[in-house]
């Protein structure tokens, strides 16, 4: 399949999931989606049954696939939740950390106060991931000064 250079999208599109909501918004190239609750939306997105041909992985690696579909094809996403920017994908997104945890340098993750505001709302699996990641982005934050 071959993705145009540039994609123009359009989008006021409510998305549910497993119960589960979220909003996406966009006009051009830049595009946000809103969620209360972003990763258990994820969670939920990666375990229903899609049709034939349609894949949704779950982990890093696959948002980090998501991020590089969307760099390609020249879209930008923001993905919020109630603290604010969880993480952003894309295009002009340039991570080190964002290679490291998802395989692609198009991923970059929001604040540590958002992180561990997003991580308080999952059950204890995911926490120590996400607290280990807000740590990461202090440490690499204090290194830069």
């Amino acid at each position: 399949m071959t993705v145009p250079s540039r994609f123009d999208v359009r989008a006021d599109l409510v998305l549910t999931v497993d119960g589960r909501q979220a909003r996406l918004t966009g006009d051009g190239t830049d595009l946000t989606l809103t969620s209360s609750d972003p990763v258990a939306l994820w969670r939920s997105a990666a375990s229903v049954p899609w049709p034939v041909g349609v894949t949704v992985g779950s982990g890093p690696r696959a948002l980090g696939g998501l991020a590089g579909a969307l760099a390609d094809a020249g879209l930008h996403l923001d993905v919020t939740g109630p603290g604010g920017r969880v993480a952003e994908l894309g295009r002009g997104v340039d991570s080190g950390l964002g290679r490291g945890l998802t395989g692609s340098r198009a991923v970059r993750f929001g604040s540590p106060r958002t992180l561990a505001a997003t991580v308080v709302r999952e059950p204890v699996p995911w926490r120590p991931v996400v607290l280990a990641l807000a740590g990461l982005l202090v440490l690499r934050a204090l290194r830069r000064r």
